[in-house]
């Protein structure tokens, strides 16, 4: 009560120029205009403040969170009443940061019609409070996710609030806190998990949902990478097979090479350079660094040459990759809250019988390196005291909702199951592959125009005729 007291002349205050709803817990959700802490492109028309909400929603009387929000307005008279919200993937982006440059192709698409929203995640970016852990710099073990949990603790934040669910809550309560009768969503990669959810827990208000690359919270993440990258590595040797040139180049079966390559590796490590330092090359990093690298499908191409290169016993490249596919240490890398996020979404989610269960669907030199990444991922996961998932957490999203959904065929970190799961309960759900594409998808004209139609009017079945136009880009054979 006294609490409730001391609080009532700040709302007063803040009447004037905040907007106040009434969240579903009967808490508060706060709307406060502030300046945007970044510049955006000149022309933006772009209004940025905080949401706050709770940040424990079954005891909202308790702390909150402001989340960081920036409105793109569309700028034109008759422009839509129900605004985009994005739903950035990672998790760990700083999304405020990553727009600072402009908009991608589909979001200013979109935003030629209507206002388009965009959000730093609980936990991240300019969202207060952000889950950094600068004790990870220079730390010789995991001794510095026990300090970093400690410090949030003793701050009074519960690291078991900054979740997947809580994101999708989130979403939906700055759409309230904004003012909107009606919207729409986009999430992809890690931001589609937080859209299933979202038009899983609150459907309400939701006119359309795009999804790009696919990870439904009924998907086994943890379990289903390993598998999923094995996968992609086999259907490119595929097509390089069914390719002239790329036969001619490289007629080996790129799974049976890269086998040796990793076994090779792990019995005799190469030392290389990353970053300013010497570190240990094992055929493990490698498997693992190719998952990253297939994420982009412009990469697709160079496969092929890559590994018949390894297979070779020419590691010269090798070097060159991991710098690319390394970043610096950064002390404002949300990365406890990537841990309260993938530790209860997925990597706790995964049984251990269902994580050696896709083990066994791997080629035995690729085991040892999944198995010891998820007893790593694991371990760290009960260290920082993530909330343990319950069985609300995997069901999938039923509602009728339009839904389009676009994954790249050449997706490692997605499926054609997921796929099929995810539409076997949206009514009004649409799915496409689009061919010889990986994690990115949105850049392609044809994926960004169904998109942007669909929004427009989601009644109309999408147009997938331009999907089958969409070529192979040819492969590296020189």
């Amino acid at each position: 009560m006294t609490k409730r007291l001391l609080l009532l002349p700040l709302l007063i205050s803040l009447l004037l120029s905040t907007q106040l709803i009434h969240a579903g817990t009967d808490s508060l959700v706060l709307f406060q205009p502030m300046p945007c802490p970044v510049q955006f492109p000149a022309g933006s028309l772009v209004e940025c403040g905080t949401v706050t909400v709770p940040q424990d929603r079954a005891h909202p009387e308790e702390r909150s969170v402001a989340l960081a929000v920036a409105i793109f307005r569309a700028g034109r008279a008759d422009a839509a009443s129900d605004p985009l919200i994005y739903l950035d993937g990672g998790p760990g982006s700083r999304t405020l940061d990553a727009y600072a440059l402009g908009m991608n192709s589909l979001l200013s698409a979109i935003n030629r019609t209507r206002d388009v929203i965009i959000f730093d995640y609980r936990g991240m970016g300019y969202s207060d409070p952000a889950l950094t852990c600068p004790e990870s710099i220079g730390a010789p073990d995991d001794s510095w996710i026990t300090a970093c949990r400690d410090r949030y603790q003793a701050q009074g934040v519960d690291v078991t609030d900054f979740t997947t669910r809580d994101n999708a809550a989130d979403a939906a309560d700055i759409i309230r806190a904004l003012g909107y009768e009606q919207y729409n969503i986009w999430g992809g990669s890690y931001g589609s998990s937080v859209a299933m959810t979202l038009l899983r827990d609150h459907p309400e208000n939701i006119r359309a949902a795009l999804v790009t690359a696919l990870q439904p919270p009924q998907g086994d993440l943890q379990a289903s990478i390993p598998v999923d990258l094995q996968d992609t590595i086999a259907a490119i040797s595929e097509l390089c097979a069914a390719d002239a040139a790329c036969s001619a180049a490289f007629p080996g079966d790129l799974i049976d090479e890269l086998a040796v390559i990793v076994e090779r590796l792990d019995d005799n490590p190469l030392s290389i350079t990353v970053l300013g330092e010497e570190v240990e090359f094992k055929g493990s990093d490698l498997l693992l660094g190719l998952g990253e690298l297939l994420k982009d499908e412009t990469k697709i191409p160079i496969v092929p040459g890559l590994i018949a290169t390894l297979y070779a016993s020419q590691y010269d490249q090798i070097e060159t990759y991991a710098n690319a596919l390394s970043t610096p240490p950064d002390p404002l890398r949300p990365i406890g809250a990537w841990y309260s996020m993938r530790c209860t979404d997925s990597i706790l989610l995964t049984s251990p019988e269902a994580f050696n269960a896709a083990l066994e669907q791997l080629n035995p030199a690729f085991r040892a390196a999944y198995a010891a990444a998820n007893a790593d991922q694991r371990s760290e996961c009960e260290i920082w005291g993530a909330r343990v998932p319950t069985e609300a957490d995997p069901q999938p999203a039923i509602t009728d909702v339009p839904v389009l959904i676009m994954s790249g065929a050449l997706d490692p970190y997605s499926s054609q199951a997921w796929l099929d799961s995810t539409l076997a309960t949206l009514p009004n759900g649409y799915g496409f592959l689009v061919p010889y594409h990986a994690h990115y998808v949105v850049g392609n004209r044809c994926v960004d125009r169904m998109l942007t139609d669909f929004i427009n009017d989601p009644t109309v079945a999408p147009d997938g005729t331009c999907i089958e136009a969409i070529g192979a880009l040819p492969f590296v054979t020189e």
